[in-house]
């Protein structure tokens, strides 16, 4: 098992696809499996795409280059040449700013555009950077493509929801808030479950078809994971976050202490309803036999 510290010592080769399948595959794993080294990989991965995103918007223009060159350039020229032999008093100076901005003009242009540059980047970092993306979009939506491959081996292949509901409950030491939605209003089947985990959480994993096509439901239990960084949406009442992955649409929300997620070729507007249409806002599950 890969510990934290083998795996922050090759975040970036893992970012820049530097590494072998064996040591690719590892560190995948323990970043879905580690909440602390998944903030860190998220954190990792964003600031590595700000800076490749915006080193070009903030490229020093070719003129001052060039200025500041041609500037240095007369300067070493300057004091190359051996000092002349001065009759007359030398004009005196002037001291001081006034003086530093006379003889070094280049070096003020600097001066001035170094503190300005790094004011801007860090007003951009803080306040106007694009939203973030999340590896839990990535883990959802590769974890369905599994499933729509047919690459996914289910614990439990069911039809009947309380029998899914009873093969949660039955994991020793599970502790998973499951609450297998019933459908109303749409054609919706179950095709069966299987128990994961995400970042360090464990979560409940339900398959499911609707509409002609394959349904990712993901339930985590106790989930402290941070979706600040996600677009978000109210839709009848509840706040949805939301992404996109593999050409996957996620939409995700919480309830009481559980995180829930679909994912889906489906629009992300038609998640939204299914997903207020099938799971009712509870924040506890409700007996066998109650709806």
């Amino acid at each position: 098992m890969m510990t934290c510290n083998e795996a922050i010592e090759q975040f970036q080769e893992f970012l820049d696809n530097e590494l072998d399948d064996g040591n690719h595959s590892a560190i995948k794993q323990h970043i879905e499996m580690c909440y602390k080294c998944c903030e860190k990989f998220e954190f990792e991965q964003n600031f590595k795409k700000i800076i490749k995103d915006k080193t070009f918007l903030h490229k020093t223009p070719q003129h001052l280059l060039q200025s500041i060159v041609s500037r240095l350039a007369a300067l070493n020229e300057e004091h190359s040449q051996p000092e002349p032999i001065v009759l007359e008093p030398k004009t005196k100076y002037h001291t001081g700013i006034f003086g530093f901005f006379t003889l070094r003009p280049a070096f003020v242009t600097m001066a001035i555009l170094l503190p300005i540059t790094i004011t801007c980047l860090a007003v951009y970092l803080v306040f106007l950077r694009p939203t973030g993306f999340s590896p839990i979009i990535q883990v959802a939506a590769e974890r369905h493509d599994s499933f729509v491959n047919d690459n996914m081996h289910l614990d439990l292949v069911s039809s009947d929801r309380n029998e899914i509901r009873r093969h949660f409950e039955n994991l020793q030491q599970s502790n998973l808030a499951v609450d297998v939605p019933k459908w109303s209003g749409r054609e919706m089947k179950l095709l069966g479950c299987k128990n994961y985990s995400m970042a360090g959480k464990k979560s409940a994993y339900v398959g499911l078809s609707g509409d002609h096509k394959k349904i990712s439901l993901e339930m985590v239990n106790d989930s402290d994971m941070n979706l600040n960084k996600l677009d978000h949406e109210i839709f009848k009442g509840r706040s949805y976050h939301f992404g996109r992955y593999k050409g996957y649409n996620v939409v995700l929300w919480r309830q009481g202490k559980t995180l829930y997620s679909l994912t889906s070729t489906m629009n992300r507007r038609d998640l939204m309803r299914v997903a207020s249409e099938s799971i009712p806002s509870y924040n506890t599950r409700l007996p066998d036999g109650q709806e």
